[in-house]
């Protein structure tokens, strides 16, 4: 009798255990999510807080494109995502008559006033810019940012917005960090053939590689059990897991040609990321890695040098 009773008391207590461990995983899951997609009523994300970076830089790539768009007429497009979320972009026409347009997409907790310094200098070789506010951001309306994933819907539709302003028009797709990443999974989707070449900046490989990553080196967490918790707590919050956001996965099924960039010295998305993805792409590819640039910094380092290889990469898919 007295061994069943011991037996029991253990049971007890191990549950208990078992119970707590779950409930503190849940808890850190849950929290997870919120710190990295949440945007509250405020444009806060989780991760920022009162502290959200603006995308006002003091650097001299900023400071000419303060000076260029004093001039510039701009006017702001609109759109409904898939999903009934109501998306801006700026539309900055060029002077010039072409049928050469950028797309150019922000990255994470920013807008689209980051892409710009880099995005303006399209427009100095006569390519009409499109500049979205991923879901979320800026003016447009979005709780959870997709990490790619929602938002490659997103910029399929503003392709097509594009083509409603221009049915000759010749797109080039480029993108900075998460806004890279959307741009790769969004080749991996069906696109029209107007698009002519994507240049990609400091993606990562995954969503989920991206987090395990960040959890390590920002809280010190393995990935397992934290990381697959919060997979399924953001299919339940957000509309999908992590896994969903896979770069590397989507441009399996792509065919465009694509510039691969990264700075030497990224250690928020690590520059074997970009290394990775330029070594598994099975298409047209070239690869530049800039010397000493951290994350998003490879065209402030080196402008000559990054510029160079731009255009000279893009030249070879647009009519002139």
């Amino acid at each position: 009798m007295k061994l069943l009773k011991s037996k029991k008391f253990w049971y007890s207590v191990v549950g208990v255990f078992v119970t707590l461990a779950l409930a503190v995983v849940i808890f850190a899951g849950n929290y997870l999510v919120t710190y990295a997609l949440y945007v509250d009523e405020n444009g806060h994300i989780g991760s920022m807080g009162s502290d959200e970076y603006t995308g006002i830089q003091d650097t001299e790539a900023q400071k000419a494109y303060d000076e260029w768009v004093k001039d510039k007429h701009v006017s702001t497009w609109n759109l409904t995502s898939e999903d009934g979320l109501e998306l801006s972009a700026q539309y900055y026409p060029n002077a010039k008559e072409s049928h050469r347009y950028v797309l150019a997409l922000h990255g994470y907790t920013v807008d689209h006033r980051d892409i710009m310094p880099a995005a303006y200098r399209f427009a100095e070789k006569g390519y009409h810019i499109l500049a979205p506010d991923q879901r979320g951001r800026g003016a447009s309306e979005g709780n959870y940012l997709g990490m790619g994933w929602l938002e490659k819907e997103d910029v399929k539709l503003w392709i097509d917005k594009l083509l409603q302003h221009d049915s000759q028009a010749q797109i080039i797709l480029y993108g900075e960090s998460m806004g890279a990443a959307t741009l790769m999974m969004t080749v991996g989707d069906e696109i029209p053939q107007n698009v002519k070449a994507l240049v990609e900046d400091c993606g990562y490989t995954s969503a989920y590689e991206m987090f395990a990553d960040q959890l390590k080196e920002r809280f010190g967490l393995p990935s397992f059990p934290f990381l697959p918790t919060a997979n399924i707590i953001a299919s339940m919050r957000a509309g999908y897991s992590f896994s969903n956001a896979d770069a590397k996965s989507q441009l399996e099924t792509a065919t465009l040609p694509i510039l691969f960039i990264h700075g030497s010295a990224d250690d928020y998305v690590p520059t074997y990321m970009g290394v990775e993805l330029y070594e598994s792409y099975q298409g047209e590819k070239e690869l530049l890695l800039i010397d000493n640039a951290g994350h998003g910094a490879s065209s402030d380092i080196d402008p000559d040098t990054y510029y160079q290889h731009v255009f000279a990469f893009i030249d070879k898919y647009i009519t002139k």
